[in-house]
């Protein structure tokens, strides 16, 4: 049947896209700030992950190992144009920015995106990116061509998205208000929307924990005379909700 909603065929190289975005990595890129490298013909991501190995004689003659770490890279390699399209950065624009941050002793950064499935899947990993190595090549009777590799400048802001995730919408907190004595608890629930988010977990903090402590599962307990918000902040999206805790003598 044609036009089948699901697909499942095999990839191929096109359908990954390899982007970026010139800023600070303070600053997510906004969307319309994302563009792409130039005409690639190759993309590639490589988490290289480093392994300690085990030679203990409980294996089973099988040797064993633990990820320590990952050096995660992006590169991509590319066909150089007499000019860059308006919505590519181009060799000859990143070769200037690279030259010139190095030139002034910084760091040549930017913020790289690599689309695993096009545009349109949502499933992609992005981050802060140092330009790692950079390299073109001019052949006398062949296309000239450039490559370039990138690789993590700031861990923190290195997200992977799974286009089949459900994304948090809103959370609230029931009950929103509760009023009781000094030593005596109450229950508080996250109800987060959409029901079937993927990720519901969050966190939960009071404004004065000398008036009401709260445990990681919501639990409220009233410590002294007066009053406490209590809030629960959801780790997708950090979407807030509170609760307006009174405590009586």
């Amino acid at each position: 049947m044609a036009l089948c909603q699901d697909d499942f065929g095999k990839l191929v190289g096109r359908v990954a896209v390899l982007r970026m975005a010139f800023g600070c990595p303070d600053t997510v890129p906004q969307a319309a700030d994302w563009v792409r490298l130039g005409a690639l013909t190759t993309k590639a991501i490589d988490y290289s992950m480093n392994t300690i190995s085990s030679d203990a004689d409980d294996s089973k003659g099988l040797v064993e190992n633990v990820v320590t770490n990952m050096d995660l890279t992006i590169s991509g390699e590319g066909e150089w144009r007499k000019r860059a399209k308006v919505t590519e950065i181009g060799p000859v624009k990143m070769s200037k920015y690279i030259f010139t941050e190095v030139q002034a002793q910084r760091q040549p950064g930017l913020w790289v995106r690599f689309d695993f499935l096009g545009a349109d899947e949502g499933t992609y990993i992005q981050g802060y990116f140092n330009a790692t190595s950079w390299s073109s090549d001019f052949g006398s009777s062949d296309f000239a061509t450039y490559s370039g590799e990138w690789k993590v400048a700031d861990a923190d802001s290195v997200t992977f998205v799974d286009g089949s995730d459900i994304p948090v919408a809103s959370v609230t907190v029931t009950p929103a208000t509760s009023t009781g004595a000094a030593a005596s608890t109450v229950q508080l629930t996250a109800n987060v929307l959409p029901a079937d988010a993927t990720d519901k977990t969050g966190v939960w903090t009071t404004s004065d924990a000398t008036k009401a402590t709260v445990s990681s599962t919501g639990l409220v307990t009233r410590v002294a005379t007066g009053s406490a918000t209590i809030t629960f902040t959801t780790n997708d999206g950090a979407k807030t909700a509170t609760s307006a805790i009174t405590i009586t003598a």
